[in-house]
């Protein structure tokens, strides 16, 4: 249905929004001076360039986010052109977020699903009518994820959710190429953007992407390789704009090393154990695909064949080898949980992470070498993930003097005695 009706409508607009999107970012990314808006002293200038067309107009265009400005003021002009930049791109991930079931009206029929599993596996039925502490449960009966009670028919109605969930996911990213591959490569470009809010969203999306199609081998060229690359690069530079982003961002780099390399295949949303799939007996190169490949939902597939790229990947960075990879694959798979493996990849992150910083005062770039040159400083390492571990806690000192606040004052201003006989709500003197 999906393919039929919505494929011819969806794919050039798919297009076009990685195009816009690509075009409207360019100018930061470069690393030249932002583009400013059309005011009324470039119209003519701006009018014979739309004229002549072709890929020129439409950069220049969307660039400024479309915006003609008049005789406005300078740093007014420039503040609604970033509010144009962000809030397009930001818009367009919280829409895919409700396409994929990650927030809305979908995402609470998977949420209800979670706590019925919970209750169900510790054996405690009454789980499935708590709700948000915000909002205590007064039917007493079973509520939803956002507290509001279940109807007659909402397990029905949620069943339908689940189906549209699945069959939308499969067609976004299955059964159309020029959609999927679009659709991909915006994501992987939303990873680059300097918007710590688009970020943190991208990379929820990309634990969908990898839990419906990382068992896909036309799918391990953008995965392991423009993909992975482009989150490590966002770990071993520091941009200032990722701080606060990490972990996230190294739990990308975790599902894609475990799903392409390891054969470990997680909880959706990149949650959980590594779940480890047995080599098949006949070929000591190839892992047995996990049993829910075709339930994004449920955890998704791996790659039976381990990729290289991402190895390469690590390897090209600077101070890493293949030892240190070995390393770290072997430790990879003798400690699953989420936690081990996210400090692991983090500690060898860190080795290039150091060396490329290295590198760039040693060419007295200043950091200027990074991918966040011309957008944002290097993270300094105060603020940076990457050395958290090594910082040692340090003694806060007491006040020099005592503390003293406004209610202790108040407090010792008071009337020490009280008036004799019992006590009245008026105090009235004779």
């Amino acid at each position: 249905m999906y393919a039929t009706h919505l494929a011819p409508l969806l794919e050039p607009f798919i297009e076009h929004m990685q195009y816009r999107l690509e075009k409207t970012w360019e100018p930061l990314i470069s690393g030249g001076a932002p583009a400013k808006a059309l005011f009324s002293a470039d119209c003519p200038a701006a009018a014979e360039l739309a004229a002549r067309g072709g890929d020129e107009w439409f950069a220049s265009f969307y660039a400024r986010a479309g915006l003609f400005v008049g005789d406005l003021d300078n740093v007014t002009a420039e503040a609604a052109v970033e509010k144009g930049r962000v809030d397009i791109t930001r818009t367009f991930c919280d829409m895919l977020q409700t396409c994929l079931a990650l927030k809305g009206d979908w995402a609470l029929a998977l949420a209800y699903q979670a706590k019925e599993e919970q209750a169900s596996r510790r054996g405690d039925p009454s789980r499935i009518n708590l709700g948000p502490k915000t909002r205590p449960n007064s039917s007493g009966g079973p509520i939803n994820a956002d507290g509001t009670p279940r109807s007659e028919a909402q397990t029905a109605m949620d069943a339908r959710k689940l189906l549209r969930i699945d069959a939308l996911n499969h067609f976004l990213f299955l059964e159309n190429e020029s959609i999927a591959g679009n659709l991909t490569l915006i994501i992987i470009q939303c990873l680059a953007y300097p918007d710590a809010y688009t970020c943190r969203r991208a990379t929820r999306i990309c634990h969908r992407i990898l839990e419906t199609v990382a068992w896909a081998p036309h799918y391990t060229n953008l995965l392991g390789d423009r993909l992975f690359t482009q989150a490590v690069k966002n770990i071993v530079t520091e941009p200032k704009w990722m701080v606060g982003v990490e972990w996230d961002m190294i739990n990308v780099i975790r599902d894609i090393y475990c799903r392409l390399v390891l054969g470990q295949y997680l909880q959706p949303g990149g949650q959980g154990v590594g779940v480890q799939q047995a080599v098949l007996p006949h070929n000591p190169n190839e892992y047995e695909q996990s049993k829910s490949v075709d339930r994004p939902l449920q955890g998704g597939g791996i790659l039976t064949i381990p990729s290289n790229l991402p190895r390469h990947v690590l390897a090209s960075l600077p101070g890493i080898d293949m030892q240190a990879i070995d390393a770290l694959e072997q430790n990879m798979r003798e400690k699953r949980s989420a936690k081990a493996q996210k400090d692991a990849m983090r500690d060898l992150l860190r080795v290039a992470a150091e060396n490329l910083k290295q590198q760039d005062e040693s060419r007295g770039s200043n950091g200027s070498g990074s991918a966040a040159a011309g957008i944002f400083d290097r993270a300094v390492e105060e603020e940076s993930l990457l050395h958290n571990s090594r910082r040692s806690l340090t003694q806060v000192e007491d006040l020099p003097e005592k503390l003293v606040t406004r209610s202790m004052v108040e407090k010792q201003q008071r009337p020490q005695e009280q008036p004799d006989g019992p006590p009245t709500l008026f105090n009235v003197e004779s």
